[in-house]
């Protein structure tokens, strides 16, 4: 049997992603695409237009280029639509992919300006049910449970603290704060929750990624303050 984009790309990904930390694996990938995927089926139940295989493309992809760890002069989706069109894949659509996988990521979304942006990239960005989707699904991917973990697993990967009562978080930061703390790696587990995951349940753009962010927000905010109470030796 003839082997298809999805599975080629599946293969692709999967040896890209093999030598990264467990917070950022293939499994996390799997479960960005199959999220993307059931949001993407909600926004259909709703009544919108949704390309399924773009979506699922573009959860597979969405970490090729993550500056955590890739520092080429490429981006990822540069060399997500290379790759696409290497394999025979319509250009228009690889371009779709790639322009998705380049918005994908908390410290990109930071960067944006809807007043001073080229118009017609907001419009896009506001509109494109592909793109929102997949935004939705790496969200929740980084909150509740399995959030706990991917962040306790990039602590310990990146040698930065569990927790540190001696560091406070900063609040609303900018792109350039979040990316220097991020090079620096001077801050605690527990203080990312506050710097950034506790501010993406506001950041989801879908119905149903909102309903399911709740959740897993609730369950974070519960988490830090079971920390804050053992380390308070509280009972």
């Amino acid at each position: 049997m003839t082997a298809t984009i999805i599975d080629k790309t599946t293969s692709m990904v999967k040896e890209y992603m093999s030598a990264f930390d467990p917070s950022h694996d293939f499994l996390h990938v799997d479960r960005v695409r199959n999220l993307a995927l059931f949001l993407a089926k909600e926004c259909i139940k709703q009544g919108d237009v949704v390309d399924l295989e773009i979506v699922e493309l573009a959860g597979l992809c969405h970490d090729v280029g993550d500056a955590k760890y890739y520092k080429g002069k490429q981006t990822g989706g540069d060399i997500v639509q290379s790759f696409l069109i290497d394999q025979g894949y319509r250009p228009d659509r690889a371009a779709l992919v790639a322009r998705i996988v380049n918005h994908i990521g908390f410290r990109k979304e930071l960067a944006w300006d809807d007043t001073k942006d080229d118009a017609a990239l907001v419009d896009w960005r506001n509109h494109c049910r592909e793109l929102h989707v997949v935004q939705d699904a790496d969200k929740l991917d980084a909150i509740g449970a399995f959030g706990v973990m991917r962040c306790a697993a990039y602590s310990g990967a990146t040698r930065v603290a569990l927790f540190d009562a001696t560091i406070d978080p900063m609040r609303n930061m900018t792109k350039d704060q979040y990316e220097a703390q991020s090079t620096a790696k001077n801050g605690s587990a527990i203080n990312h929750f506050h710097e950034k995951l506790f501010r993406l349940k506001d950041m989801l753009r879908t119905e149903a990624g909102r309903r399911m962010g709740k959740e897993r927000h609730e369950f974070m905010v519960q988490f830090v303050e079971q920390i804050r109470r053992e380390y308070n030796m509280q009972t």
